[in-house]
């Protein structure tokens, strides 16, 4: 099969950038290489990177921005649609970038065209809408109720008058969801059941759970009290993310353990919600809570960081899945999540972790509590999440219900 990916966004399509939509989108592309297939990705012409070249077996074309930046994560989607100035720049941005995209695939025989951003893509199919059944959408969606216009109390009005998510959905091929009740909901909606598949994230597994000498170097890095039980969060400090909950639960355990041996470490950017993340520096400054927000840091670090903590938390109000618990399963560690999105597949309630209800900071502090109580427990459920993380989210195995996909629709 030739199949390309379709990457409009402002990162690098690599490996080394973790859990984004751009290295699911190169973990794919790799994989399908090694399967015989001829894969190229179509992105953004980054500072320092040739127009073409070859990586991996994977063919790179990339497109020169006209109006957005060359740098990646300079320009931030999430600040820029913020203002009316930034939402337009973005507009024109993947206007642009569509119609070099569509001049690029009209010239070249591809049986696949992957997307995994959604403005791009539409522009695309307005372009061409026999473009449309090659395409496969990945839904790299967090924020579900708002993206697919679910819920009009939270939906912006320019999303309930075009969804780019559901646009889509509608027209291609196939679309892969994260999880399956977000696919029921697209059902309801009207989408036909066929058109829709549930494939979550994968992982490498054997490029986590780090050694001995690792861990004691990366503790020292970040001023990790060896004495301590870390309790671990990663990701953007956001309202969605719940973070709030979890800095309430540590105020609550602060109260209730006889010793205060437990340091919660924030791992992520903070400049996605300014206001809120100030407020959750500032409550647990307020209340005496040792916590270490480090800010975003480099991929490496971060693998690092999952082996070194003890204890892993995921407090989101919605998720559709939270590759950081995948992520922090292979490194084999417990885990405590929200029981949202497509969270419920990666814990089983007592076995590698425990689910708890959204947004409520006392059963959060209760299950951290008895993780903190009983490190023999620990011990058993990060076990049980490294054998679950080889046997359902190692890379192979996703990249190998994608080839069906793929497959199904070339």
């Amino acid at each position: 099969m030739r199949i390309i990916h379709v990457y409009d966004g402002h990162e690098k399509v690599c490996v080394e950038e973790g859990g984004s939509p751009a290295s699911i989108a190169y973990e794919l592309a790799r994989y399908a290489v090694k399967k015989g297939h001829q894969v190229t990705v179509l992105e953004r012409k980054w500072k320092g990177l040739p127009h073409e070249e070859e990586k991996e077996g994977i063919k790179f074309v990339r497109i020169n921005p006209r109006v957005g930046s060359n740098i990646p994560y300079k320009e931030n989607p999430y600040m820029e649609i913020k203002r009316l100035s930034g939402t337009l720049r973005l507009i024109l941005d993947r206007s642009i970038f569509a119609f070099e995209a569509s001049r690029y695939i009209r010239r070249n025989d591809f049986d696949v065209i992957h997307v995994h951003l959604p403005f791009a893509a539409c522009i695309l199919i307005m372009l061409n809408r026999k473009l449309a059944n090659k395409m496969i959408y990945t839904a790299h969606v967090g924020e579900e109720k708002k993206r697919f216009a679910l819920d009009p109390s939270v939906t912006p009005l320019a999303l309930r008058f075009f969804s780019p998510d559901l646009y889509l959905v509608k027209r291609v091929r196939k679309s892969v969801v994260l999880n399956e009740p977000l696919k029921q909901k697209l059902v309801e909606k009207g989408i036909k059941k066929e058109k829709l598949e549930v494939i979550p994230n994968g992982v490498n597994v054997e490029e986590f759970n780090l050694g001995k000498e690792e861990v004691t170097k990366i503790r020292r890095k970040y001023q990790l009290d060896e004495d301590k039980v870390i309790v671990m969060f990663t990701g953007g400090v956001k309202p969605r993310k719940g973070v709030e909950y979890l800095i309430k639960a540590a105020h609550i355990l602060k109260n209730n353990l006889k010793n205060n041996n437990v340091l919660f470490l924030i791992v992520g950017p903070t400049d996605r919600d300014i206001q809120y993340a100030e407020a959750i520096m500032r409550y647990a400054k307020e209340k005496g809570i040792y916590a270490k927000f480090t800010g975003f840091i480099p991929w490496e670090d971060l693998k690092a960081l999952y082996s070194a903590c003890d204890i892993f938390v995921l407090p989101s109000l919605e998720e559709g899945h939270g590759l950081v618990l995948t992520e922090a399963m292979a490194s084999g560690k417990p885990l405590i999540g929200s029981n949202v999105g497509g969270i419920p597949k990666q814990i089983r309630d007592g076995w590698n972790g425990f689910l708890v209800k959204p947004g409520n900071e006392k059963q959060l502090a209760e299950k951290i509590r008895y993780l903190i109580d009983n490190p023999e427990e620990r011990e058993r459920m990060g076990r049980n999440s490294r054998k679950l993380a080889r046997e359902e989210f190692d890379w192979k195995k996703i990249a190998e219900r994608y080839l069906k996909v793929y497959e199904e629709v070339a």
